[in-house]
């Protein structure tokens, strides 16, 4: 308990010396000397970087608790609420679907109403409510069911057992779903300045790696925990998660959210209807400078006025809502019918992100394979490597993930600067790639008598988990920058929504090539039993469908126009 304390009071006294220095810097800019100012500006990039630590700490909490219900979900729906099957997995799916739709609301909040940091702690307070509703229903006797007898006789669970259960687990897909994105986001908001690149970029890498690692740890030491002792472990984590964000608020650097008269929605829709229905019949002025902008000031720490955006001859269709007309001349309540340049721009930015966010969402059905075909190919070979039994599905790819990423930060990023549209272009790539190692690897089994050793597998493996790193820290950097900066909360969100599109779009393609390739009275690419299909084809269309996907995805980033600001 001395130990504890100690640490508590260290913990406090570093927070307190970091708010002296944010609040030095501000209040006495003009009274330091060079040597102090330079002095000030260490303290507070030092306060910075341990915001980033708790963040990414908070952030391995939060997908630990995740991943340690999803993982172990089926299965209590399964031994403890005796579920048949196909309704245990319809509950996964859905449930799994709401989670990773929640990031969208969540992003719409903190962008719009409540700023970054109370939607995280929000959000996380509702996930404790939820976890804690999961531990009474897998611990309390009058909430948990008994044990089906050797007759096979399960007592179905009531309305309450049901009711207290269900309201748990969705009330984590309403908390952590709507934290999960704003939390990634909230950590780049730590640093400002220009020359911060670099140490952005880093973070989603750390970023990446810290939820990979979370995820090994949930599906490792957690999920055996919980067969012996519950969901404690769980809400424990998003107790602590709580716990650290509340007492360390004064360290963060914590921005106001657009105000509501200029929410991201709202401007959006003010600009289209300005452009295709106020103004849709005047005309554009050759000068771009005759198109109106609000000038002002801004506050590097505060930020009370947004950024500003320079003008960009894309989309010029859109820039009639910045025209200046006589009515905007006239009356002085000009704010429903003229926009400024930067909302226009914003507009724009949206525009240009969308294809780009669309090949990623074809490229995770790719990406999703190894968590499904690749899965099932491992079942069929021999998992054994000499005396050691290799992992198959996500824990494999985690292990590799692992791997490169260190090997990347310590190795590649100082030699090679990539650019984050670079990066997403290797991942597509490597996806095509190990679809193909694993077309070949499921075709040499299929002629091999006496199958084939998990060796073959692991190529496939490793291409994957390099595609997954590069892609996932490459559209998260790019999509972040690239983002308005009233938007990067649903910049980040968007990641999770194609995360979910891919899934949804591979579920549908695999029932239709089950369906089509048997339709002829064959067993088709997918029967019941591997040995009779051709899983080697379906990986073989893969590598066709992201191969076409990656063309597309060169195409659009060769022709993107970045932001600029001014």
């Amino acid at each position: 308990m001395e130990e504890i304390d100690t640490s508590i009071r260290r913990l406090c006294f570093e927070v307190l010396a970091c708010c002296n220095a944010v609040q030095a810097s501000c209040s006495n800019r003009s009274l330091v000397s060079q040597e102090d100012r330079g002095q000030e500006v260490q303290k507070v990039e030092s306060c910075s970087s341990k915001a980033l630590i708790i963040i990414l700490s908070l952030q391995f909490l939060e997908i630990t608790a995740f991943f340690g219900v999803y993982l172990n979900l089926i299965v209590y729906l399964q031994d403890v609420l005796h579920g048949d099957s196909a309704s245990n997995v319809a509950t996964v799916s859905s449930w799994v679907g709401t989670t990773y739709l929640m990031p969208i609301l969540g992003a719409a909040v903190a962008d719009s109403c409540w700023g970054k940091y109370t939607t995280v702690l929000a959000g996380l307070s509702i996930a404790l409510v939820g976890m804690a509703m999961i531990t009474a229903s897998a611990t309390l006797p009058s909430l948990r069911l008994p044990p089906c007898g050797q007759s096979a006789d399960c007592v179905p669970a009531t309305l309450s057992q049901e009711l207290v259960f269900f309201t748990g687990i969705y009330l984590c897909a309403l908390g952590i779903g709507g934290a999960k994105a704003v939390l990634i986001a909230f950590g780049p908001e730590q640093l400002d300045g220009g020359g911060e690149n670099e140490r952005k970029a880093s973070y989603f890498i750390w970023y990446y790696a810290v939820a990979n690692v979370g995820m090994l740890t949930a599906g490792t030491l957690l999920v055996w925990v919980e067969d012996k002792f519950g969901y404690g472990l769980c809400a424990s984590f998003v107790a602590v998660a709580v716990a650290v964000l509340a007492a360390t608020a004064p360290m963060y650097r914590i921005l106001p959210p657009a105000a509501p008269a200029s929410s991201p929605l709202k401007s959006v829709l003010q600009v289209l209807v300005v452009a295709f229905s106020h103004k849709a019949k005047l005309t554009l002025p050759d000068d771009p400078a005759e198109l109106y902008e609000d000038d002002g000031v801004k506050n590097s720490l505060l930020h009370p006025v947004h950024e500003r955006l320079e003008h960009t001859d894309q989309f010029r269709c859109l820039d009639k809502a910045a025209i200046v007309g006589d009515e905007d001349l006239e009356d002085g309540d000009t704010r429903r019918r003229l926009c400024m340049v930067t909302q226009v721009e914003e507009v724009k930015i949206l525009l240009r992100l969308i294809p780009i966010w669309l090949t990623s969402a074809v490229y995770f059905v790719a990406n999703t394979q190894a968590q499904t075909t690749f899965v099932q190919l491992g079942t069929k070979t021999d998992c054994r490597i000499g005396a050691f039994s290799v992992p198959a599905g996500r824990v494999a790819v985690m292990a590799f993930v692992a791997a490169f990423v260190a090997l990347y930060s310590r190795a590649v990023a100082p030699a090679a600067a990539f650019t984050p549209l670079q990066l997403m272009g290797f991942g597509h790539a490597a996806a095509a790639v190990a679809a193909g190692v694993a077309a070949c690897a499921e075709a040499r089994r299929l002629r091999a008598s006496m199958g084939i050793a998990v060796a073959w597998l692991l190529p496939q493996y490793l291409a994957m988990a390099a595609s997954d790193a590069s892609l996932t820290v490459g559209q998260l950097e790019f999509f972040y920058g690239q983002s308005p900066e009233t938007m990067r909360s649903a910049s980040t969100a968007f990641f999770f929504l194609s995360y979910s599109l891919g899934n949804l779009l591979n579920s549908r393609l695999v029932t239709l090539v089950a369906k089509v390739t048997a339709a002829w009275g064959d067993a088709g690419w997918f029967p019941p039993d591997m040995d009779d299909g051709h899983l080697d084809y379906f990986f073989l269309l893969i590598v066709a469908i992201t191969l076409v996907n990656f063309a597309v995805y060169v195409a659009l980033a060769k022709n993107y126009t970045p932001k600029k600001v001014r």
